[in-house]
């Protein structure tokens, strides 16, 4: 029997993570260090694809008042966007985050949920040690597959990064107000 092929469904990607589950391996890397050089060589395809959602989170939400940050895997002498890490979180974790944030978010607090700042919004690579390999998400949702070794993957990633994106600022508004976008003073 034919399928159509998936344009919603990132079928790659999940038939290679259960492929990795099965074999033990992270896209044929075997030991630790060897799937640490996978996920760093993903998240340098995944950065500018990311970064250009952000950009366009931005432009369309934040009136281009935002700052794209990417706290990630550190390549001495690229002199590329400023980048800290891969951070360890004291457990011999990965963790990569694109964030955007914007003036209105850095002053706001949190009025639902428990109190604080309000963060900003993220794309997170997180590479667990007790995980067989990394997974994408948000900051309150996730863990896809992250499946990335060439620039088409990456490309792949597009419509799930949109959709992080699109959840995380819904839940500044819920944790704040509507008009914690800059785009919502048009009504006003």
């Amino acid at each position: 029997m034919s399928h159509p092929p998936a344009f919603t469904v990132r079928a790659d990607d999940l038939l290679r993570h259960l492929q990795d589950l099965r074999s033990g391996t992270y896209e044929g890397a075997m030991s630790r260090g060897a799937k640490e050089v996978v996920y760093r060589q993903g998240i340098e395809l995944l950065r500018p694809i990311a970064v250009a959602i952000l950009e366009e989170a931005n432009t369309l939400f934040l009136n281009g008042t935002g700052d794209v940050q990417v706290i990630g895997p550190e390549e001495e002498g690229t002199g590329d966007l400023q980048v800290i890490g891969p951070e360890e979180e004291g457990t011999g974790d990965l963790v990569t985050r694109f964030e955007l944030s914007w003036p209105e978010q850095r002053a706001a607090r949190i009025m639902r949920g428990p109190h604080g700042p309000l963060q900003p919004v993220r794309i997170i690579v997180n590479y667990s040690q007790g995980f067989l390999h990394p997974h994408l998400s948000g900051s309150i949702a996730g863990f896809w597959p992250f499946q990335v070794t060439s620039a088409a993957d990456a490309e792949r990633q597009k419509s799930i990064l949109a959709a992080i994106v699109e959840l995380e600022l819904h839940q500044r508004i819920f944790e704040t107000n509507w008009r914690i976008l800059p785009v919502s003073q048009q009504w006003e």
